[in-house]
């Protein structure tokens, strides 16, 4: 059997450390060179060890501060009433109490994409996606793109609303037809946005709304899979 790479030994070492609490939620971990020097090994290898943890959603670096064991995501549990497909709005004021800072806009225009303009129903490709993130505690956890007609670029976007609270502000009430959800590893735009590491667990949710019977919007979230975790109740 081939030998374990060092810097894997290491990361699964200091894994198991966290995962059993005898370096808690907060906790600074030792430099690289400390590590290095810990573990005789190289710097080179204790980064790569590092980089192992980050991936895995067990640690975070901080820039000019060191590395810290990550706390547990935050849950966010919504319910939808099984009758109207809609989210309980108690619950939306509490996911807004998580993401305080409201619903910041990236970026919004016209762009190519066919599954979004298939779902809308949308002839060719074209469809106006506004792009969103959000923040809790100042960390960035969730990428949101929301594809929909292109008549509907106008839409005034309320930051504390979301877009889709924009969307019902101005008359289009909206409830979900269906949600799939997934998992990815980051790209270099997750790398920019949510400030992960390329190859990290992203959690991916989308889903349709519709208002009436018309398709309103599709909807595809990018979340950080060592930060927020979702559960949704049919009730």
């Amino acid at each position: 059997m081939p030998r374990e790479a060092r810097y894997r030994a290491i990361a699964r070492e200091l894994g198991r450390r966290i995962e059993s609490g005898e370096l808690p939620p907060g906790e600074r971990l030792p430099t690289e060179d400390a590590l290095a020097e810990r573990f005789g090994v190289h710097r080179l290898t204790a980064r790569q060890a590092m980089v192992e943890l980050r991936r895995a959603g067990l640690v975070e670096t901080r820039h000019g501060l060191g590395s810290f064991v990550r706390r547990a995501p935050r849950r966010m549990e919504v319910s939808v009433d099984p009758v109207t497909r809609r989210h309980r709005k108690a619950d939306l004021e509490g996911l807004a109490e998580i993401f305080t800072e409201g619903e910041e806009i990236l970026d919004r225009g016209l762009v190519e994409h066919p599954v979004g303009a298939r779902h809308l129903g949308v002839p060719g490709a074209e469809v106006y996606e506004i792009t969103t993130l959000l923040r809790s505690g100042g960390a960035p956890c969730v990428l949101s793109r929301y594809r929909l007609r292109p008549e509907r670029a106008d839409l005034a976007h309320d930051p504390r609303l979301g877009v889709l609270g924009s969307l019902e502000a101005a008359g289009a009430s909206y409830r979900y037809t269906w949600h799939a959800v997934s998992a990815d590893l980051a790209d270099p735009v997750d790398q920019a946005t949510l400030s992960v590491d390329v190859g990290a667990a992203v959690l991916v949710r989308e889903g349709l709304v519709v208002h009436g019977d018309e398709p309103l919007c599709h909807v595809e979230r990018r979340c950080r899979g060592d930060l927020i975790s979702f559960v949704t109740r049919y009730d």
